[in-house]
């Protein structure tokens, strides 16, 4: 049974390994042998849809899908379980399709993958209908601890009894759909597309995960325009997974994760103690620092919070520091991981945007490290302000000590950035090439690092991918709708109207993201709301590889603002305060952060001019 209930994460860990290997062997193969396989790039994208939707899977089971829940918590708890019982409804829709989505695309695939022999793009598709039964069960799980702890009206076997019916039906007269077709009653027109968007935010903001009211709000304008289309734009729910720079994802997971399991966060954050600790703020400086130099390996803002947060924070506790800014110094230092090479968040928008992953990185670098030099320019105030002590200044042989101990550790970033300027690996075979280093580093350098880490690190990985594969999914079928009704092209129109330089347009993006960010979590926010504006930069002559470091900024200054700010809620857990507490700390850091992204968008030569430098 415990086997069974761990399905997903069972198959996924060996899918992630089987995908881990072949990408090795495709590089040592390049590399070593100059022999480049043929296959390798094809199968590793196809498995990856299959640990793609048993990640999702993974989720659902867990309901760690991301939602906005800062108004269902304001709900009296009647209200709040009858919106939950909504909620829960329109995920067991979106999962039928999913089923009905995954049987038609199935069938109707006949391509031939030639780098794989041949054998039928059906491989792909099959994914979506088998896993996508595998996600309904996991919902029956989830509904069952639902309904048995109070937060939902309506009992599992309410929706077994409901899936059977609608599959029977599907099976047995699958042009059923047609009576559903608000065409057929009433002609909505070029109105459909504002209903749709009207409809989304509305069951979005009521605790619908953000993935599934992208999936339903799509399903919802299809019906009110053109359903007959629906199959066609569905297999790009399928087809959006099958991309090999979106590998590079869950291999930059990956490398957090073990940094943190195989003993390598522990000895960055003792350098940097070394090398920072005993100037004013020396503590604050050594957070700061440490997440700079882990920011080179995780490329993520929350792996660093809730990786090297807790050590941060226990260490400036013991400095004498007060809780706030031990909090608040842990939070705001964590928005560096996004910008300074690698970075998760580039990648996503180098995939949304078609933009070269290369330059993204170089054009990171230059604000991260402005950004880690205004943070500590306002701990150096805050700390002097309040009499912060600092620590005793490391001894030239304790400095030693450190950075044999962090070499290896420190020699991440310089592999991966190395390794991609100097064209011995594309962005993604850097990530493998950093999970691989810090597996060998972890299991015999450091010793800390054991098989069974591994395999349950991959799991890990796969399950966080799979919140990110929802929202790739469900986001570009929700950009079909986008795309068909121009809906980029009248938000341009409105901003011609209103703004007279790209420098407005800049100020007005910047403005709109700040709003949304405070009720938005960043990740979603980057795919619900950069297809719709990046047509505008174009349409400005906005340069893509600024336009995507700007906002990945703004969107960071995001996850430190309440109400929906991740990173407050990840440190004040791992820090064991409360939210309110870290919010109070991060208010001084947010002022450099904001004057930084005022610079940048006033001066985006600053971001410019290395990448242009170094790649034409």
């Amino acid at each position: 049974m415990k086997i069974a209930n761990k399905l997903e994460e069972w198959i996924g860990g060996v899918l992630f390994l089987v995908i881990f290997c072949i990408l090795i062997a495709q590089i040592l193969s390049r590399q070593v042998f100059q022999s480049p396989l043929i296959w390798s790039e094809e199968l590793a994208k196809l498995l990856f849809v299959y640990v793609g939707m048993l990640g999702i899977s993974v989720a659902i089971r867990k309901q760690e899908h991301v939602y906005i829940d800062f108004l269902t918590n304001l709900m009296p708890e009647r209200i709040k379980k009858i919106a939950n019982t909504f909620v829960q409804l329109i995920i067991f829709i979106g999962i039928f399709f999913f089923i009905h989505f995954g049987i038609r695309n199935f069938m109707s695939a006949s391509f031939p993958i030639d780098a794989l022999g041949g054998i039928s793009e059906k491989w792909i598709f099959a994914s979506l209908p088998i896993i996508a039964v595998l996600m309904m069960v996991r919902f029956f799980q989830a509904q069952a601890h639902n309904f048995k702890e109070g937060k939902s009206y309506l009992p599992a076997t309410f929706f077994i009894i409901s899936a059977v019916i609608l599959l029977t039906i599907l099976f047995l007269a699958p042009d059923w759909f047609k009576v559903l077709r608000f065409t057929n009653y009433v002609k909505l027109g070029s109105s459909a597309v504002y209903v749709a968007l009207l409809v989304w935010l509305v069951i979005m903001f009521l605790g619908v995960p953000v993935g599934w009211s992208l999936f339903i709000a799509t399903l919802l304008y299809f019906t009110m325009t053109r359903w007959n289309v629906v199959n066609a734009a569905s297999d790009k729910l399928v087809y959006s997974l099958n991309s090999f720079p979106l590998l590079a994802v869950p291999f930059y997971i990956l490398t957090g994760i073990l940094m943190n399991t195989g003993g390598i966060t522990e000895r960055i954050f003792n350098f940097a103690k070394a090398l920072l600790g005993h100037y004013t703020g020396g503590m604050g400086h050594v957070n700061i620092g440490a997440s700079l130099l882990f920011s080179g390996m995780s490329g993520s803002a929350l792996a660093d919070a809730g990786g090297l947060g807790q050590l941060e924070i226990k260490a400036m506790r013991d400095a004498g520091y007060d809780d706030d800014i031990c909090g608040g110094i842990t939070a705001a230092s964590c928005i560096i991981g996004p910008l300074v090479p690698p970075s998760i968040a580039m990648i996503i928008y180098g995939v949304i945007a078609n933009e070269s992953i290369a330059k993204l990185f170089i054009a990171g670098f230059v604000p991260g490290v402005l950004i880690t030099i205004a943070l500590m320019a306002m701990n150096y105030y805050v700390s002097k302000k309040r009499g912060y002590p600092s620590t005793p200044k490391a001894s030239r042989e304790q400095l030693c000590t450190a950075f044999k101990s962090a070499f290896w550790a420190i020699l991440t970033p310089l592999l991966i950035i190395g390794g991609i300027f100097s064209g011995l690996f594309s962005p993604t075979e850097s990530a493998v090439v950093a999970a691989t280093y810090s597996v060998i580093i972890g299991k015999f350098v450091y010793k800390e690092l054991t098989l069974k880490m591994l395999f349950n690190s991959c799991v890990e990985a796969m399950a966080i991918t799979g919140v990110v594969a929802l929202m790739i999914m469900t986001v570009t079928f929700f950009g079909d709708m986008i795309a068909r009704e121009q809906v980029a092209m009248r938000i341009a129109d409105v901003f011609v109207a209103v703004a007279d330089s790209p420098l407005m347009v800049l100020v007005m993006i910047n403005a709109l993201l700040l709003f949304l960010g405070m009720f938005i979590d960043a990740l979603a926010l980057q795919f619900l709301v950069l297809p719709m504006l990046i047509p505008i930069a174009m349409q400005f002559n906005i340069d893509l590889v600024f336009f995507g470091v700007m906002t990945t900024l703004n969107m960071m200054i995001g996850i430190l603002t309440p109400p929906m700010g991740m990173a407050l809620f990840v440190v004040a857990r791992v820090g064991n305060m409360s939210v309110s507490t870290v919010t109070k700390g991060v208010l001084p850091f947010l002022v450099p952060i904001f004057a930084m992204l005022v610079l940048i968008t006033v001066f985006p030569q600053i971001i410019t001019f290395i990448p242009n430098l170094l790649i034409p």
